[in-house]
């Protein structure tokens, strides 16, 4: 939604002074890399085409790469998706928005490449509001530039649509920053196509024997937990869109690699006056699903989310009465069962026939049909109007936007702001070329609709692809490749109401984008190898050249400006603060590390399972701001104190022991960049005072529950630094939290300690930890018993003890 809503290497100067950069990379993990791809080769025109159209697509071994990066740099970028977002702070990369100042998690960027015989498809995660013609080529020319490789028509991009996440990425005219992504900024641009294109080449080097799999669950939301209907003027038509589909790949041996998660929910957990980057619900669905996954299976996955229909849908999560961003954890642990069972369910292929095929079109008032059904006519300030150049905010007086399909803007006047007028020239590349992509993967293929897609629209596209072969499957990806704000479908777009208003290009707009695709999709299904890349005409776009940002130094890089507390309980909050380096370079990395024992420390893993990769401030765990002195503002000084802070809310199930944290990162010296780092004090972590072990017996049969007292909800300044965690799924936020990880027992009967631990397992039938006596050997008739628990994970076990009744 747009209006009113709606990796650590240093920047690299090259010698042209256009400024790049790219975020800390990772790639998928216990996958023995055969070696580096092929580059692939197709040639561009001017006005033509990428490659050429000859034979019939054959199915081939398939090989698979993928990768994931942060997206670190830099806080203080404005956030896109609403508008209105003044006042605040400034920053250097901020525009008429106000700065970020720190992120809930890092963003990721995931990349996904298939490669068949000849053909080559990317599928890459964007953490981005919406998709971009503007992105998807300068991905394509630093792919050329970085790595020359050309891959033009071959790459399909999926916005996350977070409204918590990097601007400026828009080329749209200064007076319609407020809108809600700000004013454009090329380097902000060439940061992003960087860091983009950069992972892409990651995945491309993983290339190697790979198997790929798709399933589609229908209703799999029923009770509205993950996402819900927020569009009631189309009620009597549509509600929800009820379908999941998953893209997923492995490698022969059965190692996961990443799954792409297809439906559509919007990001918008926070308000307006949220001040951290996030990617919001969407983020919490990949976070929870890795971590689930891992649990379950012992490997690890890139879990990718790629909006379907998300322009109608809302994303749920306040069914334990969450809020904020708790309710994106909330909402990753809802939708994390029915991920894992759709995985599990899957049938791998280790062939496949692909196809992908890119097109630039032009949108004229004749694109839509209009010149033949004068649907998209009304008057401007009194004055008849054709809408030749686009309407926005369209309207009808005697229409009101309400469910009852007596009222409707058919056949009606529409009152519409002239595109051209807002835009101030026709054609511009924003509104009247766009930028679609299809793709066959055999019988899946994969279409593009460049903006927000409500279901009614993905319901026309299902439709339309069961009439032309019932056994074929489509998956929609919405948010992707380019921005036109709303699509509907004619039927809901006459119903009027916020996503009838905020589309360009009237009723028929989503229809026709659907019927363009589907011409393609009608030569796909037909076996026939299209080129990768067309376009009617070249790109109107102007990207201008820039002078990259000057980078501030540091006044005392890895000082230590607060220290830890020394004692800690489960579920408080570690507070750790230090000096680090410009933003502009990356944010810094605070890891986790744990005493074992034995006096060392060694990193506490990534909860995802990825090897090498430590629990850290670049996932949920952890909230992290800037807090410069002097504070934040769009000045460049020779140096400041680029103080960062950290909130660790401890897990109610974290290990007893003694814990540090570790912070690490870039600082500039006024020549080079220089590497920092900073430990905190050692901490114990141990079982909050207010622990309770509950004990029931039946016979010799014990239920034991352990819970820990609630957090309590605290904010500072716009953001929480307490009780943001959701440490007990199951539970609501003034709940107890109940502890479900192994425990260990030791039994005394009578005072007197008996021989021997027990390990005992959380039994969710029970309602907790159940141990029959039996094992060891006690009869409780006519004896005294307590039972002592920690946790069988602790280091420095902390005991609470019980007594039996």
């Amino acid at each position: 939604m747009l209006v009113g809503a709606c990796g650590d290497d240093a920047p690299v100067e090259p010698a042209d002074g256009s400024s790049t950069g790219t975020s800390g990379a990772m790639t998928t993990t216990g996958v023995d890399v055969t070696g580096t791809a092929d580059e692939t080769g197709t040639s561009t025109g001017t006005g033509t085409s990428t490659g050429e159209t000859g034979g019939v697509i054959e199915p081939a071994p398939l090989q698979a790469g993928v990768a994931m990066r942060y997206l670190d740099r830099p806080v203080g970028v404005s956030m896109a998706g609403y508008g209105g977002r003044t006042g605040g702070l400034g920053s250097t990369w901020a525009g008429a928005f106000f700065a970020s100042r720190g992120f809930y998690a890092l963003p990721t960027i995931k990349a996904m490449v298939l490669r068949a015989g000849e053909e080559e498809l990317v599928l890459v995660k964007l953490p981005i509001m919406s998709g971009e013609s503007g992105i998807t080529d300068a991905i394509v020319a630093k792919m050329m530039e970085r790595h020359g490789v050309d891959l033009a028509g071959r790459i399909i991009t999926g916005a996350t649509h977070s409204h918590h996440i990097h601007a400026r990425y828009w080329r749209l005219p200064d007076a319609l920053a407020e809108v809600g992504a700000d004013t454009a900024d090329e380097e902000v641009i060439d940061v992003l196509a960087t860091a983009f294109a950069d992972t892409i080449m990651d995945a491309r080097e993983q290339l190697a024997p790979a198997q790929w799999a798709y399933g589609v669950q229908e209703d799999w939301d029923p009770a509205d937990l993950v996402y819900r209907d927020r569009r009631g003027e189309n009620d009597f038509l549509y509600g929800k869109d009820p379908r999941l589909t998953m893209l997923a790949v492995r490698r022969p041996d059965g190692t996961p690699l990443a799954s792409v998660l297809n439906f559509g929910m919007h990001g918008t957990l926070l308000d307006s006056d949220n001040e951290l980057l996030t990617e919001d619900a969407a983020g919490g669905v990949e976070m929870v699903f890795e971590e689930q996954f891992f649990a379950a299976h012992g490997a690890p996955i890139l879990g990718m989310f790629m909006q379907a229909g998300g322009g109608d849908a809302s994303p749920a999560g306040g069914h334990l009465g969450h809020d904020g961003i708790s309710r994106a954890e909330v909402i990753g642990h809802a939708a994390a069962p029915s991920l894992l069972a759709l995985y599990e369910g899957l049938s791998w292929r280790d062939e496949l026939a692909l196809d992908v095929h890119s097109q630039r079109i032009e949108l004229r008032y004749e694109t839509f049909g209009y010149d033949e059904t004068p649907e998209f006519e009304g008057a401007w300030l009194g004055v008849p109007k054709e809408y030749t150049w686009g309407g926005w905010q369209c309207t009808n007086p005697e229409v009101p936007a309400d469910d009852d399909p007596a009222t409707s803007m058919e056949g009606l006047d529409k009152n519409c702001i002239p595109v051209d007028l807002l835009l101030g020239q026709a054609p511009h590349a924003e509104a009247h070329q766009t930028y679609l992509s299809a793709a066959r993967l055999d019988e899946l293929y994969l279409v593009t609709l460049p903006g927000e897609p409500a279901y009614s629209v993905m319901h026309y596209l299902r439709e339309q692809m069961a009439e032309r072969d019932p056994s074929a499957t489509v998956l929609g990806v919405g948010y992707s490749q380019d921005h036109l704000l709303y699509l509907t479908h004619p039927d809901d777009w006459y119903q009027a109401g916020y996503e009838s208003e905020m589309s360009l290009w009237g009723p028929f707009a989503g229809r026709t984008l659907v019927d363009r695709q589907m011409e393609v999709v009608d030569q796909l299904l037909g076996g026939a190898d299209l080129p990768p890349f067309v376009e009617e005409a070249p790109s109107l776009a102007e990207p201008d050249s820039f002078d990259p940002r000057e980078l501030e130094g540091s006044d005392d890089p890895g000082a230590l400006v607060q220290d830890v507390s020394t004692g800690m309980m489960r579920t408080e909050v570690v507070r750790f603060g230090f000096e680090g380096g410009d933003p502009a370079l990356g944010a810094p990395r605070v890891r986790v590390q744990v005493d074992p024992g034995d006096g060392t420390f060694v990193d506490v893993p990534s909860p995802a399972g990825f090897p090498g990769v430590a629990l850290d401030n670049s996932r949920h765990e952890m909230i992290t701001h800037y807090d410069p002195t002097p504070e934040q503002s769009d000045e460049v000084l020779a140096s400041r104190a680029h103080v960062w802070f950290v909130d660790w809310e401890l897990p109610a199930e974290l290990p007893a022991a003694t814990y540090r944290l570790v912070a690490t990162g870039p600082w500039w010296d006024g020549a080079a960049e220089q590497p920092y780092e900073v430990a905190s004090s050692p901490f114990s972590v141990g079982q909050h005072g207010g622990a309770m072990l509950d004990v029931q017996r039946s016979g010799t049969m014990l239920t034991l529950t352990l819970q820990l007292p609630p957090t309590t909800w605290t904010v500072e300044e716009t953001w929480p630094v307490a009780g943001w965690r959701v440490l007990d799924p199951e539970a609501g936020p003034g709940q107890p939290i109940t502890v479900r990880v192994p425990l260990s027992l030791s039994l005394a009967v009578d005072g007197v300690a008996q021989p021997g631990r027990h390990v005992v397992e959380f039994d969710p039938a029970a309602g907790g930890h159940a141990f029959d006596l039996a094992d060891a050997g006690i009869d409780p008739t006519g004896v005294t018993i307590e039972v002592s628990a920690h946790l069988a994970a602790d280091v420095d076990p902390d005991a609470i003890v019980g007594p039996v009744p």
